[in-house]
């Protein structure tokens, strides 16, 4: 499964935090099972919760909350375009004491994946996601959290 590291990668390269607490973002998958139409071909969906913790978080959830909401715009869009998936992103914020907090959230996520047989070998590859057409990749972001600017990148990162 490859969503959960872009996600890692962009949330470590978007929150300041994480640069130097690395061990404080931490991401497990749950709830998985494997979608398979039987047909000829070996190629399958998987289907999984990915829990994301975060433990002693210091700054603003917002700041963690965009990027998510980026990685999700652009990997998982049906949770933001169909009615029926836009409240099945679920989150807890548990505040250890008045400057740290824990913030555990789900995401169900699926990956298309595709199998290609030649002769006795199979090619194995991940699908890209459908991308919808009335919006663009954001070519520059800037997080503000209280009017203080907390992060800014100037291209989408490599998926």
């Amino acid at each position: 499964m490859i969503k959960p590291e872009r996600l890692r990668r962009l949330i470590t390269q978007t929150v300041p935090y994480f640069a130097n607490n690395p061990d404080q973002l931490q991401l497990f998958y749950a709830n998985g099972h494997i979608h398979t139409t039987g047909a000829a071909s070996l190629s399958y969906q998987y289907h999984y919760e990915l829990e994301i913790i975060v433990t002693d978080f210091p700054d603003h959830p917002d700041l963690l909350f965009v990027p998510i909401m980026e990685f999700v715009r652009e990997q998982q869009s049906e949770l933001l375009y169909n009615v029926d998936n836009q409240q099945k992103i679920q989150f807890e914020i548990d505040p250890n004491n008045h400057k740290t907090h824990d913030i555990y959230i789900k995401i169900p996520l699926t990956e298309r994946v595709v199998v290609q047989q030649t002769g006795d070998q199979y090619q194995v590859h991940h699908a890209a996601e459908p991308q919808p057409t009335e919006w663009q990749p954001i070519e520059k972001l800037t997080i503000f959290v209280n009017r203080e600017k907390q992060y800014e990148r100037t291209a989408t990162p490599a998926g």
